[in-house]
């Protein structure tokens, strides 16, 4: 009975957690991981990762509409800009379906070379969606505040697209002028997809008991087909 009536306060406390973990994860990842092998929770850190992306959309508008229209005057001569109901109606609904399209594939890719890599051990969707989750939350929630400090810093002169929102903060930093598959690849490539990347080891060796090698090698893998994903997008926004 004595245990039984400690069980209600842990479900509460899980519930509360899954948002928490957002943030302690980038200090605390080991723990988090753990919890998330009891419990998968991918719904709760989605949800915030949105908020906080529909939050800069807004802080980021102005901009957004300047690099627009400037596309729209070099790309389509006399074809006017969207108005701003369009530009937020569309740009919202778009980063909601890109973000868990994102999440989805980031989770699916992780599932696949864990059930390959993993040692024969019975790999659950559900709880590397989680890892997914969490370990995107540098590269969404950290990149994106850092890039809307600069892109503030900056100013709208150098915007020619929407893609010059993001600022130059990985190894495109090497190669300014770089544009399509390669652009893309380098810009991917910075300090926080990094941090990603040791996340989603932590979260796969946490959640699956693999060994750390075998956390990374599905990690590094997994960061791999995520630059080359990124490069195909770059390479077909370039071609427009």
């Amino acid at each position: 009975m004595g245990q039984g009536i400690q069980q209600p306060p842990v479900e509460q406390g899980g519930a509360g957690s899954a948002f928490l973990d957002v943030f302690k994860v980038l200090f605390d990842p080991a723990a988090v991981f753990e919890r998330v092998r009891a419990r998968p929770r991918f719904l709760v850190p989605f949800l915030a990762i949105i908020a906080v992306q529909c939050v800069l959309f807004f802080v980021n508008l102005p901009y957004l509409e300047v690099a627009v229209k400037a596309q729209m005057a070099t790309a389509a001569q006399g074809r006017p800009a969207p108005g701003t109901g369009m530009l937020v109606a569309f740009g919202l609904i778009g980063l909601i379906i890109v973000l868990a399209l994102l999440m989805a594939v980031s989770g699916l890719i992780l599932w696949v070379l864990t059930s390959v890599l993993g040692g024969g051990g019975e790999a659950k969707y559900t709880t590397l969606l989680s890892v997914a989750v969490y370990a995107a939350v540098p590269s969404v929630i950290l990149l994106s505040l850092v890039g809307s400090i600069v892109l503030h810093m900056q100013g709208t002169s150098g915007l020619t697209s929407p893609q010059d929102m993001q600022p130059a903060l990985g190894l495109d930093l090497l190669m300014p002028g770089a544009k399509g598959f390669m652009g893309a690849v380098l810009k991917a490539i910075n300090p926080f997809s990094i941090w990603g990347l040791v996340l989603t080891a932590i979260g796969v060796t946490t959640t699956q008991r693999t060994s750390k090698n075998t956390g990374y090698t599905v990690a590094t893998i997994s960061f791999v087909i995520g630059l080359l994903i990124a490069g195909v997008f770059g390479a077909m926004g370039a071609g427009r």
